[in-house]
This record gives structure tokens, C-alpha cells and sequence, in this order.
């Protein structure tokens, strides 16, 4: 079994590929071979006649219920593609300059309805010298280090003071979405 020492199998006599498509009525589909598999008639004639209980004995539910459409639609479908947007700005001290004391940042803050995730972005500025743009990559931001809550929507108002890992931003306004959704 070393490289350039292989030989040919010589039970082997069929060296193509087997087929696994064809044409059927104009349509190309999979050719498959039936499987046979014993069938029990009792098992097949009780699912035929839709017993009012299932196999635990637990009454099932009407037929004319619909099971792909649930009652109440989850979070991430009913949620889907809605975000809330902030207008948020943070201070940032600089010690170089004695002209300044501090700098103000003004940030853009998403907050995606379908998983409780936040993503801040920092407005671009031609020429500013400073580094700009994501700010916080979009994930669940917890309340502090400690413990597993996360921010939710409902913690979220204008105005307010926000404190994402040692770090307050001021949230002072929200678009026309946001105003209707917390509406």
C-alpha cells in the first residue's frame, strides 16, 4: 500500500457510474427501486380510519385543525426582518489636547426583534482621523457581566442612558418604526 504500488482489483469488471436520474413523463426525477419492506395491514388499516386517540391512548386533536400554520407564530416569524432603530452618542475623554476635554461620538443602535440582538454603528466622517464604523458586532448584549439576561426591547427607551461593557450611551431619538412600535 505504498503510493505508486496499487494494483486493480481484478473482481471488479464494471467501472461506471451508476445512474441516478431519468426522465419520466418529461420530467427529470430520481429512479429509485421500491423497498420491499413487510407491511402489517392492522397497522396500515388503523391510520386509514383516523382512531379519535392516538398510539398512547391520548385523544388527538380535529382533523380541521391545520398544524403547519401554529396559533401563535413565533417570535423570529413574526419579528422577521423588524428592527428598531436609535440615534445614540457616547463621550470619550482625551487627554492629549488641552483644547479639548472630551469627544463626542454619535452612533446609529439596532436592535433586531427577531432574536434580541444589538448592533451599534458609528457614523462615518470624511477625514476624521478617527477609527469609525462597527462599533459592536451584532449579538445579544448582556445587562452586565455577571448574569445571562440580555437586553430586550422593552428596556429600551428616549431618553435614556445605556451601559454596554463599560461604556454609556445616551439614546436621544428613534426613527418613525420605533415611535409606531412602541406605540
Amino acid at each position: 500500500m505504498l503510493p505508486g504500488h496499487t494494483w486493480a482489483d481484478p473482481t471488479i469488471n464494471r467501472y461506471h457510474k451508476t445512474q441516478l436520474l431519468g426522465i419520466k413523463d418529461g420530467t427529470i426525477c430520481e429512479q429509485t427501486k421500491a423497498l420491499a419492506e413487510p407491511v402489517d395491514a392492522g397497522l396500515l388499516e388503523s391510520m386509514r380510519q383516523g382512531a379519535s386517540t392516538n398510539f398512547c391512548g391520548v385523544p388527538s386533536r380535529p382533523k380541521h385543525e391545520n398544524d403547519a400554520i401554529p396559533k401563535i407564530a413565533p417570535k423570529w416569524l413574526k419579528h422577521d426582518r423588524q428592527v428598531l432603530r436609535f440615534s445614540t452618542y457616547f463621550q470619550e475623554p482625551v487627554v492629549e489636547s488641552r483644547d479639548e476635554n472630551f469627544r463626542v461620538h454619535k452612533c446609529t443602535m439596532l436592535y433586531y426583534l427577531e432574536d434580541d440582538t444589538l448592533h451599534i454603528l458609528e457614523d462615518r466622517y470624511e477625514n476624521a482621523g478617527l477609527p469609525q464604523g462597527v462599533f459592536l458586532k451584532r449579538h445579544r448584549v448582556p445587562r452586565d457581566g455577571k448574569t445571562a439576561e440580555s437586553y430586550n426591547w422593552s428596556d429600551l427607551n428616549v431618553p435614556m442612558d445605556l451601559d454596554i461593557y463599560g461604556r454609556v450611551f445616551r439614546v436621544y431619538d428613534c426613527d418613525a418604526f420605533t415611535r409606531s412600535f412602541y406605540a
